[in-house]
């Protein structure tokens, strides 16, 4: 029984989370049969259908019992998660969030002073959508996450934990004749654009209006660096990570004369912590309270007209 209801579990949330039983087989290493037969043994022991198996769909759809069911199964594998970390000492641990622009361009100095100070402690590190982060914490999935929006959840704590400056990046090249740019200086049809927050939107709408939209609108920042290629092409974008594009030699950065507001970032955690993990996120915390204090080797203050100045020191 407990074989079956580990094995089936185990399935069903890897279908649940992928979308699909091609990749949930690829994940857990199985035939895309054995997959369906544990999922199908599972659905004998709770007595429910937990996935819609009508032909014609292209994705996992989860029945209103397997919508359900899918909260337990994610209590059950945080509380398989925990009792593994039990079995090997009960070792410092932590499960860790944040969406991509954040885990790339903002935590690896983070993450490198945790490991410093805490050469044991275990880490998960997972890259996700904000709406995605707030729910893993909800579910206790994730011990903390960085996010770059509010949301009202009870049982999600909510704090600020920095802001940077949005700014122009554009190819290394001739330098602009104005500085700082004004926004109407910007072809909207050269934009790899982002849309970082409904805020941003907002300031957005007001230079360039919102019918139509940019020609190219990206979902990661990733791309930028393969995409901006003509001279005349443009993205705003925080300033951590055009300090970072700006390191590799093919791209300025520049302060607009009107910018979009600051992007704040936000920490969350559940309000009742996994048994355990208090002493690990106190340290993550004053790691990155540290890191994200207002300090020249970190965060600092755009220098107005000084692309060449952007390039990132070490901490």
């Amino acid at each position: 029984m407990t074989s079956l209801y580990t094995l089936g579990i185990e399935a069903f949330l890897e279908v649940a989370r992928s979308g699909n039983f091609i990749r949930a087989a690829q994940h857990l290493h199985l035939s895309q049969s054995t997959v369906s037969h544990r999922l199908e043994e599972l659905e004998k022991e709770v007595g429910v259908q937990l996935i819609d198996r009508r032909r014609g769909l292209r994705t996992v759809q989860l029945t209103p019992a397997g919508e359900r069911f899918l909260a337990i199964a994610e209590r059950w594998d945080a509380l398989r998660r925990e009792i593994r970390q039990f079995r090997h000492g009960g070792s410092l641990s932590l499960a860790i969030g944040a969406v991509d622009s954040v885990n790339a361009f903002i935590l690896p100095p983070v993450y490198r002073l945790l490991r410093q100070r805490a050469p044991q402690l275990q880490l998960e590190l997972r890259t996700q959508q904000s709406a995605e982060l707030y729910e893993l914490v909800e579910r206790r999935e994730l011990d903390v996450a960085f996010v770059l929006h509010e949301r009202f959840m009870p049982n999600v704590v909510l704090k600020a934990l920095f802001r940077e400056p949005m700014v122009l990046l554009k190819p290394r090249g001739a330098d602009p004749p104005r500085q700082p740019i004004p926004p109407h200086d910007l072809d909207p049809q050269y934009e790899l654009y982002i849309n970082w927050s409904p805020l941003f939107q907002s300031w957005h709408d007001q230079w360039w209006g919102p019918r139509g939209g940019p020609l190219v609108v990206l979902d990661t920042a990733q791309l930028i660096m393969a995409l901006m290629t003509h001279p005349e092409q443009w993205a705003v974008v925080p300033q951590s990570m055009a300090r970072a594009f700006a390191a590799t030699g093919q791209f300025a950065c520049y302060a607009l004369a009107d910018p979009p507001p600051e992007r704040v970032c936000y920490w969350i955690e559940h309000k009742t912590p996994r048994a355990g993990s208090e002493a690990a996120l106190a340290l993550l915390w004053e790691c990155a309270r540290q890191l994200a204090e207002p300090d020249p080797h970190w965060l600092a203050a755009l220098p107005v007209g000084s692309p060449t100045d952007m390039v990132p020191r070490s901490p």
